[in-house]
C-alpha cells in the first residue's frame, strides 16, 4: 500500500473552509436514444501548488484525517443547489427526471443522522423527487445489514433516487438485486471494457441486464470509451452510459449547455458515429 501524503492535510482543511475544491459533471447518456439524461458529479481540487487533483490524490488522506464525510456534505450541498439551476431546463423526451448522481462513501453512510440530513437539504432545495440520486457501494454500505435495507428505504421515503455502484465486483451483488430498494446498478467498468470482443464477457453482461430488468433495476454502464463497448452494449439492451465515448467531466455551465441541448449529437435512436462521439 502506497504511504499517504499527509502532507495534503493542512491544505485540504483550509481548501474546505476556503471553497478551492471544485465539481466536474460527466454526462450520462441514454443509449437508445443519444439523449443526455443527467450527470455524475466528480469532485476535483484546485491545489494551489500542485494543480487540479483527482480524488485518488487525495481522498486516501481525507479518509485518514477523519475528514470524508466534511468532504461528502460539502459535494452534496453544492449539488443540490447546481439542481436548482437546471429548473429552466426543458424535460427529457421521455419525461423522466434530469438526475444527478452523487457518490457517497461509507463513513457518511454510518453517520447516525445521515438520512435526516439528506432530507432537509431536499426540501430547503425543493429538490424535485428523483433529481438527486446517490451512489453506493456494497462496501459502504455493508449491504445485507438491517441498517442499510432501513436506509436505503428511508432514503427512497425522501425521494432520493438510488444506485449500486461498482456492480460486479463484489460476490453477493447478484444475490441482492432484489432485495435492495434501488433503481439503477453502475455496471463496473471492468465487465464494460471485454464488451463486443469477448463471448463470455458479453454473456455475463446479458446475464446482469435481464436479472437487473426483471427487477425493474436501470443497467448504467461506466467508462465506455469506444465505439465498439457502446453499440454492443445497446444490442445487449443496457439502458444507460457515461464515459469519453461521449464526452469527459465537465465544468458546470457547459454541462448545463448538454443537458438544455438533450443530446449532443445527430440521429436520435442511434449511438453517435466516430466521428461525432466525443462532445
Amino acid at each position: 500500500m502506497p504511504s499517504l501524503d499527509l502532507d495534503l492535510v493542512p491544505s485540504l482543511r483550509e481548501a474546505l473552509d476556503h471553497e478551492s475544491l471544485v465539481l466536474h459533471f460527466q454526462p450520462e447518456v441514454d443509449l437508445a436514444t443519444g439523449a443526455v439524461v443527467g450527470m455524475e458529479a466528480l469532485l476535483r481540487w484546485q491545489h494551489p501548488q500542485r494543480g487540479l487533483l483527482w480524488p485518488a490524490d487525495f481522498l486516501a488522506v481525507a479518509d485518514g484525517a477523519g475528514l470524508l464525510p466534511s468532504l461528502g456534505w460539502w459535494v452534496l450541498e453544492r449539488c443540490a443547489a447546481e439542481l436548482e439551476t437546471w429548473r429552466p431546463l426543458p424535460p427529457t423526451a421521455d419525461g423522466s427526471p434530469r438526475q444527478m448522481w452523487v457518490n457517497v462513501s461509507g463513513s457518511q453512510l454510518l453517520e447516525p443522522d445521515f438520512a435526516d440530513r439528506v432530507a432537509r437539504l431536499v426540501t430547503d432545495c425543493a429538490l424535485a423527487p428523483g433529481t438527486l440520486g446517490l451512489e453506493v457501494t456494497e462496501e459502504g454500505l455493508a449491504i445485507g445489514s438491517r441498517h442499510a435495507t432501513a436506509l436505503l428505504e428511508r432514503l427512497r421515503e425522501i425521494g432520493v433516487a438510488l444506485a449500486l455502484d461498482d456492480f460486479g465486483t463484489w460476490y453477493s451483488s447478484l444475490g441482492t438485486l432484489g432485495e435492495l430498494p434501488i433503481q439503477a446498478v453502475k455496471l463496473d467498468r471492468s465487465f464494460v471494457r471485454g464488451v463486443g470482443s469477448d463471448l463470455e464477457n458479453d454473456t455475463i453482461v446479458s446475464s446482469v441486464i435481464e436479472l437487473a430488468h426483471a427487477h425493474g433495476v436501470r443497467v448504467v454502464a461506466e467508462g465506455v470509451e469506444s465505439w465498439a463497448e457502446g453499440a454492443r452494449l445497446c444490442e445487449l439492451g443496457c439502458d444507460r452510459a457515461l464515459g469519453y465515448l461521449f464526452s469527459g467531466p465537465q465544468r458546470a455551465e457547459q454541462a448545463r449547455l448538454m443537458l438544455a441541448h438533450g443530446t449532443g449529437w445527430s440521429g436520435a435512436g442511434r449511438l453517435p458515429s466516430p466521428r461525432t462521439a466525443v462532445l
